[in-house]
């Protein structure tokens, strides 16, 4: 077995920047692997690395071997490539879901590799796809586990790292089978399949339940590959599933369609009359001297300016993690197209799930950006260590107090009084907790949306539940031009010991 080197440096949710060791060199995650055709190299990874600082790239093993065979195998793969770089190889699996078969055998693939010796290789799997019946899911997760267990037999290079594809598509429970299973083996990191079809779909929330059902039964100490992930619209959210690494050759693929990515989407570039980037391809360029340009030099120029972008946006989240703010960055990045939006809100019902890997603290305050941002994990922990470990102080009267009031009140007896503010979203907050992170760092807007307003009342209502019995005397103090009648209605169980005060 190979020993992965994979540090972890910081966390934000399950988003984390981490140090992956290769027999090549480090690699910083999250990143991309730009897929490079031996037979068809557009860019060299030599030139990607000094352009945009890629660490690692990612070849496909079953080209290579229809290509160029035992030469390949005589040289290696970095020699083939003329790269001294981290190298990753692919099977022949996305071949398998676009044309239903390969000519090598999983043995064959295996070998090939060993030889080829790439610092990453892969299993050759059979993708499940998002059209196969759940019979046929079923078959391609347990060939794929088989071919997974005959692999770690085969394998005779000690140098080279495996990947273990998880199977499954549309059908949570073989996906949690094939993430289960295959993480009992020896493998130093795993990728998760077929999501190439729900990408191009849009099917963000599909998307979202893949990738998370496979994290809940993944070994958590091992990187996360999304097959065939390369729009930098998405990166945000798969970091936010704790997706480490991602593969695409769509910044080829795009340049030759003339499409121009973006990290909010992709134009073409037929319809633009400014390039909106900042990147050295579209300040030395306009718009009218890309299209005059010949087709194969402006292939190049946009897939140079695809991996800007993409690279760009890779290292946008990354600074996101370290200062604690990637749950504002996936939320203004959701916010660019409308299925990206529904699979943020498909991602809340794993809000418990992603509580328990984000820091207690971070360097960054909270900041609520809408209505999404209530299920953050730094809200959900807000709420479940108030109603779990919260114990009040032993003081007859309970003095609650809405945020965003003129000035504080005074109190007739502050002594006997306990103080707890009502502060959107995360509710009801005890004064001697204030403090604490984030309820001590947060920047929401003061003109109320209808969840803050929901979230505070639906906390102050739990907490009454509680703890109203501990007080004798419960004090409101309503700003109804703000907060309606919502605040008094949350009230309700505390029956005759509630007084509304008027601010």
């Amino acid at each position: 077995m190979v020993d992965t080197i994979f540090q972890i440096l910081y966390r934000d949710g399950m988003g984390r920047v981490g140090k992956l060791s290769t027999p090549h060199g480090d690699v910083t995650t999250p990143t991309l692997m730009p897929v490079i055709d031996p037979s068809d190299v557009i860019l060299s990874p030599n030139q990607m690395r000094r352009e945009f600082g890629v660490e690692l790239v990612m070849t496909n093993a079953y080209l290579m071997l229809r290509h160029f065979g035992e030469e390949a195998a005589k040289q290696g793969v970095h020699g083939a490539l003329s790269y001294d770089g981290p190298i990753m190889t692919d099977s022949g699996g996305y071949q398998i879901l676009r044309y239903g078969d390969v000519e090598v055998s999983p043995e064959e693939i295996v070998r090939y590799q060993d030889a080829i010796a790439p610092d990453i290789a892969t299993i050759l799997d059979i993708p499940t796809g998002v059209q196969a019946t759940k019979e046929r899911a079923a078959e391609t997760v347990q060939i794929t586990l088989e071919r997974a267990k005959q692999a770690v037999e085969l394998r005779s290079n000690p140098k080279l790292m495996w990947c273990g594809p998880v199977q499954g598509g549309l059908f949570s429970e073989l996906v949690a089978q094939s993430a289960r299973e295959i993480g009992k083996l020896d493998y130093q990191l795993h990728a998760i399949g077929s999501p190439v079809e729900l990408l191009e779909g849009y099917r963000y929330a599909k998307l979202v339940d893949l990738v998370m059902t496979a994290k809940k039964y993944l070994p958590l100490d091992r990187p996360t590959h999304l097959f065939g992930a390369g729009h930098p619209m998405m990166f945000a959210l798969a970091v936010a599933m704790g997706c480490d690494l991602f593969d695409s050759a769509a910044y080829v693929l795009y340049a030759r369609d003339g499409r121009y990515m973006t990290s909010e989407g992709t134009f073409h570039l037929e319809e633009l009359s400014y390039l909106p980037c900042e990147c050295p391809i579209c300040a030395e360029h306009s718009p009218d001297e890309l299209r005059r340009v010949p087709q194969d030099e402006r292939v190049k120029l946009l897939a140079r300016h695809n991996l800007h972008v993409t690279f760009g946006e890779l290292r946008r989240i990354r600074q996101a993690i370290v200062e604690g703010s990637l749950g504002e960055h996936v939320e203004l990045r959701c916010r660019a197209h409308p299925r990206l939006l529904e699979g943020l809100r498909r991602l809340a019902r794993y809000r418990d799930f992603l509580e328990r890997f984000d820091p207690v603290t971070k360097p960054s305050a909270f900041c609520y950006l809408g209505e999404e941002s209530v299920n953050r994990p730094e809200v959900v922990r807000s709420w479940s260590r108030l109603n779990g470990r919260y114990e009040p102080p032993q003081l007859p009267i309970l003095a609650l107090l809405p945020a965003f009031g003129k000035e504080r009140p005074k109190l007739e007896e502050p002594e006997r009084t306990h103080l707890v503010r009502l502060i959107p979203p995360f509710g009801a907050v005890p004064e001697e907790l204030e403090e604490i992170y984030p309820l001590g760092q947060f920047q929401v807007s003061r003109e109320l949306d209808t969840m803050q307003i929901k979230s505070v009342a639906e906390s102050l209502s739990r907490f009454l539940e509680r703890y109203g019995g501990h007080y004798e005397r419960v004090l409101l103090f309503n700003d109804e031009r703000r907060w309606g009648k919502s605040l008094v209605e949350a009230c309700k169980d505390v029956g005759k010991k509630l007084e509304v005060i008027q601010l």
